[in-house]
């Protein structure tokens, strides 16, 4: 039988003071929830219910704890507080559930079997550079479509990327790998954006307003009349029926593109028109077999973590090294030369490291597959 040790009133003040709550908590009352559940626990350990348990981690408890107070007492009037938090019933009812919530989300989690962790080469070394990119696009204007879309796209897609890493960090690569298929649909037009300029950028623009104006069902004013007529009479143009318009609104904007509308093999999907456009038909496949796992076919629900881990290590992989291009056409132009000399130091080191761990990440897919069908041929 074990002791589990609790902080004392010093110290637990000390702790939330370092949180620095952005909420008048009255710490008395957190208190005894924290002492109370670290209690209730002991308890558990004195009649053998937890017979592993040596220890608890008091900072969790408090976290849960103070995260309990606070989203309770939100909704309590001001004048009211005082009365609540001194009903033993709250007391004990945040207690009770500060328990449950540490016991089963700290010590007893499920946790899925993890190929990665978050210190290993492929995935540290992309994330590292993935917040240095992030770091300075963060300091750019951004949220403002007219001026800022191309730096936006890209902000959003360094985002979807570090996304990826998290959820292959947990174990979660069919949940990445449909992430991933969000990924390449944004750097589709972030290329195709970037290659075109200003004049694909303003078109962009107007079916941006054209989705507003269709997905807004009450939108009745002139100004929305007046907009979504022209898209039908563009289509009228274009000899598209009513039955298009969706599609017209999502990939219309690619035909302001030289030569687009003359091309008998363009069609207003992502497929035959964005990525096509993009020059990435080449994913068509992995494209459309993250289409079948968003789509909950047995594939998702009978996948192979190994295969996709690789899978979508390797696309995340690729899809960054565009985007980096994009990041390095757009990062010389607005910064000095010398805050440039450090960029270019830094990507020294580090691209040259991720392509590496690229090929090396290939073959160890490769072999991997390899290993697959000879075990198959053994049977």
């Amino acid at each position: 039988m074990s002791n589990i040790s609790k902080l004392n009133r010093e110290q637990f003040d000390n702790v939330v003071d370092l949180l620095n709550v952005n909420f008048p908590v009255n710490k008395d009352i957190v208190y005894q929830i924290y002492v109370m559940t670290t209690d209730g626990i002991q308890d558990l350990v004195d009649n053998n219910v937890l017979t592993s348990l040596r220890s608890v981690n008091p900072l969790e408890i408090i976290y849960y704890s103070l995260g309990e107070y606070v989203y309770t007492l939100q909704t309590v009037p001001v004048d009211k507080r005082s009365a609540t938090e001194n009903d033993e019933r709250y007391i004990h009812s945040i207690a009770s559930v500060v328990s449950d919530k540490y016991l089963s989300l700290s010590m007893f989690n499920h946790v899925e079997r993890k190929l990665a962790n978050k210190f290993i080469p492929p995935i540290s070394s992309l994330n590292l550079y993935l917040n240095f990119m992030l770091n300075i696009l963060q300091s750019y204007k951004k949220n403002d479509p007219k001026t800022t879309l191309i730096t936006d796209l890209l902000m959003k897609s360094v985002s979807i990327s570090r996304c990826i890493l998290s959820l292959l960090i947990d174990g979660y690569e069919t949940e990445a790998y449909s992430s991933w298929r969000t990924l390449h649909e944004c750097e589709c037009t972030l290329l195709v954006l970037e290659k075109y300029g200003d004049p694909l950028i303003n078109r962009y623009l107007i079916h941006m307003q054209y989705g507003i104006v269709f997905k807004n069902e009450d939108l009745n004013d002139e100004h929305g009349n007046k907009i979504f007529s022209d898209m039908k009479e563009e289509m009228r143009l274009l000899n598209l029926k009513s039955k298009d318009i969706k599609k017209y609104i999502e990939y219309g904007w690619l035909y302001e593109i030289p030569g687009v509308k003359e091309d008998p093999e363009f069609k207003l999907n992502f497929r035959d028109g964005l990525q096509r456009i993009a020059g990435l038909v080449a994913y068509s496949s992995r494209y459309e077999m993250s289409s079948e796992i968003i789509h909950s076919t047995p594939m998702l629900i009978y996948s192979n973590k190994e295969y996709f881990y690789f899978v979508t290590l390797l696309s995340l992989y690729e899809s960054f090294f565009r985007l980096e291009k994009v990041f390095l056409s757009l990062f010389a132009k607005q910064v000095s030369e010398e805050v440039m000399e450090r960029y270019r130091q830094m990507r020294n080191v580090y691209y040259s490291q991720l392509v590496n761990i690229h090929k090396r990440e290939l073959n160890n897919f490769k072999n991997w597959q390899n290993s697959k069908t000879k075990k198959k041929e053994d049977l």
